[in-house]
């Protein structure tokens, strides 16, 4: 009787491992040969592919937001296409914002200031070198200029 247990025990075995096995191969096929020709045709039909809530979404959940995300977005089914960015942008600053270097790397990228308008400790803003449009009223009393 233990004879034909330990039997059983290894058929049991031998199964598990050929399914492992033929798993393994199937998952190294995807990789080396089944997966790029996929890419390249998914890659050729987005090509055109326009922004929408629902790409809007997938990006924002690869990302991982945390509680504080929904507390200042809100509902993403209910932001307007024209903070769509802003979505997107807050949700990559809170992916990196776990150390103050992190977000001050994201800001800089984006040229989103860094500081509140109130914080005393900012450094100075650089001077306007250019100097200033004259307004509209001006330009029309100006003479216009001759051709040559």
């Amino acid at each position: 009787m233990r004879e034909i247990h330990d039997l059983s025990f290894d058929i049991d075995r031998f199964l598990e491992e050929t399914a492992r096995a033929k798993q393994q191969l199937d998952v190294e096929r995807w990789r080396e040969e089944l997966r790029p020709c996929a890419l390249r045709l998914f890659a050729a039909r987005t090509a055109k592919l326009p922004w929408s809530r629902a790409l809007l979404k997938l990006v924002v959940r690869e990302l991982y937001p945390d509680d504080l995300f929904t507390e200042l977005i809100g509902n993403l089914d209910r932001v307007p296409r024209h903070r769509w960015p802003q979505v997107v942008a807050l949700a990559i600053a809170l992916r990196h914002s776990w150390r103050r270097d992190g977000l001050a790397k994201i800001a800089a990228s984006l040229r989103v200031a860094r500081y509140p308008a109130e914080d005393t400790t900012r450094p100075p803003l650089p001077k306007h070198t250019r100097p200033r449009r004259a307004s509209p009223s001006k330009r029309s009393t100006r003479k216009p200029r001759r051709a040559k």
